[in-house]
């Protein structure tokens, strides 16, 4: 549950027992619950002792309006949900508008649960996956029950497995059937009890089939996961399988006790296995929250590329988390930057690196992936060559050699095999060392920092339309915050005297929420303080202007055209030796790309709440200094980035050369005689 605001938890609830399981879990941690029962789906005599509603599937803004009179912060989409004809939908208002927004796209259902997840997220609700509340559900690896598949079983759960993942691909379904190596049924539109009633008709004589679930290559776990029980298991039996095998990690079981002992009572083996165990696995290591969103991407375009047949192991935060990698250790504890700030943690990061170097060479991984952070990254590809461990390593994110020494290039080829860079003119700085290298693009484009809804933002917050809203941004890491975040205080009490009703809002990542959320308290006007993508891009359009610790944000910023100013301070130590070795003039990429100030920049000494209050005040009082602010910055932020609407297919394509996994580009052979 989120650190910066308790609120009550959102449940939308559909049909089967998940629902009220998640009731009483959040119940017995003290969270109040508000449940909203989907019309026709759910049964709203299940919660009757918590505050419920019932609302029909098309009422999206009704839903809303109760979610934010119940105070919800927080949404878990859970129950199943049969897809309505759109006739049968009657939208009120706000759902008529959504479905004309999606009116013209072939959406499956995975598509469309995304697109209302936007919706949600729009609202400022953040989607919670019913595995986060209740983690004792989600599918372990192993027998659930007495009974384990022979080795005939085994070759149809691998076949089904991979006809799964090919369905699944397409946003179809997430399950298949197969007996003596035929393909059954795939599960469609109509569900899985009446996929495998359809089964009951089509077994053939001898050994039974299985029953497969996995997940969609590209699903969105907070909102659907494949989900099975002791209702699943008799719908088995009566179709005359001999077995069901599971995704583990990546699907629900629900009463799993309860289901076992049904299994063993009819004669099933049930198992949870890891995603395509002879599949090939791509470990990733990012070390920071800019690292993670780039890693949960290229997670994402790895399946997309692979129809889903693929594992993943390593090391990220909450979006790669996200995209189902279980990471061998929090993120937080390697999100660090300056050499002041390292010295103390330096035996922490050490244990750290032999363990992720333990992890994969026992693992055998087809590839390494290590995401940006390369401070902690070389000493991985280090203590890899130390142990001899021969694995392709790529690396994702240029270490910036126009501003460092020329030599650190050369060091960078000899560590790994392939570069995957962001800027358009950075690979010959490392091909002229025999090196790999690719321009693969800049996240900044595939993200949505340019598609926020800031009306809304506005309008669920209570800030008023004229009211000026200062965006903060204090930095992903504890020592960034810890040193930043006084200074824009001061800077915001400066600039409240010369704007007077200005809010404040404060957009975090997990790894600092509640660091944030303790420095504000005192502040005089407790700013608002939100988490997760949406509404990051949501606050953005909303607001009038931004102080930025600088970094990828810079980029954001621009994209989503906000004015805004750079500040920076880290410890003495770290600023001796950057200027010992840092050979260019600006720290804000916009400015090194146009070689001048475009964006305001204060670092160190210079960085005082008056310089930072004064060169907002400039932003925020004259439009004419506004506006050319804007088109400078665009100008720029074309030039940087470069063509690709997709880096993270392009980078996809680089880690699958390097591994040697081909890609998938047709529909799976279903099978049959």
């Amino acid at each position: 549950m989120s650190e910066t605001t308790r609120g009550s938890v959102g449940i939308l609830a559909g049909g089967g027992n998940l629902p009220r399981l998640l009731v009483s879990a959040c119940q017995a941690r003290g969270d109040a619950v508000f449940v909203i029962a989907i019309e026709g789906h759910a049964d709203a005599a299940d919660f009757a002792d918590v505050p419920h509603a019932v609302v029909r599937l098309g009422a999206l803004g009704e839903a809303f309006r109760l979610l934010h009179q119940a105070q919800a912060r927080e949404v878990v989409f859970a129950g199943s949900l049969r897809r309505p004809s759109l006739a049968a939908l009657r939208p009120d208002a706000r759902g008529a508008v959504f479905l004309a927004r999606i009116g013209g796209r072939a959406l499956g259902d995975d598509g469309l649960l995304r697109a209302v997840a936007e919706e949600f997220e729009k609202e400022g609700l953040r989607l919670v996956g019913a595995h986060e509340v209740m983690g004792e559900l989600l599918a372990r690896e192993g027998a659930y029950g007495s009974r384990l598949p022979d080795a005939a079983h085994q070759s149809d759960i691998a076949r089904a497995f991979a006809v799964a993942k090919g369905v699944g691909a397409l946003d179809v379904g997430q399950g298949a059937v197969v007996q003596q190596g035929i393909v059954l049924a795939v599960e469609a539109v109509e569900g899985t009890d009446r996929m495998l009633a359809r089964c009951a008709e089509l077994k053939r004589e001898g050994r039974g089939g299985v029953l497969v679930k996995v997940c969609k290559p590209a699903q969105d776990r907070r909102l659907d996961m494949p989900t099975i029980g002791v209702s699943t298991v008799e719908a088995a039996a009566a179709a005359g399988l001999s077995g069901i095998a599971v995704e583990a990690g990546a699907a629900l079981v629900i009463e799993p006790e309860a289901m076992a002992r049904r299994a063993d009572e009819l004669g099933l083996f049930v198992v949870g296995l890891t995603a395509a165990p002879d599949a090939p696995l791509i470990y990733l290591v990012a070390g920071e929250p800019s690292g993670d969103i780039l890693g949960a991407r290229l997670i994402a375009a790895l399946k997309e590329r692979t129809g889903g047949l693929v594992r993943f192991a390593g090391v990220g935060g909450e979006s790669m988390a996200e995209q189902g990698l279980v990471s061998l250790f929090p993120q937080a504890d390697i999100a660090v930057m300056g050499l002041a700030e390292v010295i103390p943690r330096i035996p922490a990061v050490l244990r750290r690196v032999r363990e992720v170097a333990d992890d994969i060479a026992a693992k055998k991984p087809a590839v390494v992936v290590t995401i940006d952070s390369l401070g902690f990254n070389e000493r991985i590809a280090k203590a890899l060559s130390a142990r001899k461990v021969d694995v392709p390593r790529v690396h994702y994110v240029a270490p910036m050699v126009w501003a460092w020494k020329p030599g650190r290039a050369a060091k960078v080829a000899r560590l790994f095999d392939h570069l995957m860079c962001l800027l358009s003119f950075e690979p010959p700085y490392f091909t002229a060392h025999g090196m790999a290298a690719t321009h693969v693009g800049h996240p900044v484009i595939e993200g949505g920092a340019a598609s926020g809804d800031g009306p809304g933002f506005r309008s669920r917050h209570g800030i008023a339309p004229e009211a000026t809203l200062l965006c903060v941004l204090p930095g992903s890491r504890g020592n960034e915050v810890t040193r930043m975040l006084p200074v824009f205080r001061q800077a915001v009490d400066l600039l409240r005297t010369r704007h007077p009703g200005l809010k404040v809002v404060i957009p975090t990542v997990a790894t600092v929420a509640a660091h944030v959320a303790e420095a504000t308290r005192d502040w005089a006007e407790r700013p608002l303080i939100v988490r997760g993508e949406a509404e990051r891009w949501n606050a953005f359009a909303a607001c009038d202007g931004a102080l930025a610790t600088s970094g990828t944000v810079s980029l954001e910023l621009a994209r989503a055209r906000v004015p805004f100013v750079i500040g920076y301070r880290a410890a003495p130590l770290s600023v001796w030796l950057a200027r010992r070795l840092i050979s260019i003039k600006y720290a804000t990429l916009i400015n090194h790309i146009a070689d001048r100030i475009v964006v305001p920049e204060f670092l160190q000494a210079d960085c005082t709440p008056r310089a930072l209050a004064d060169a907002m005040d400039a932003f925020l009082s004259d439009a004419a200094k506004r506006a050319a602010f804007l088109e400078e910055t665009g100008k720029a932020l074309t030039d940087l980035v470069g063509p690709y609407p997709r880096p993270s297919l392009i980078a996809a394509d680089v880690v699958m050369d390097a591994a040697g996994i081909a890609r998938v580009d047709a529909a799976p052979h279903l099978g049959g005689d």
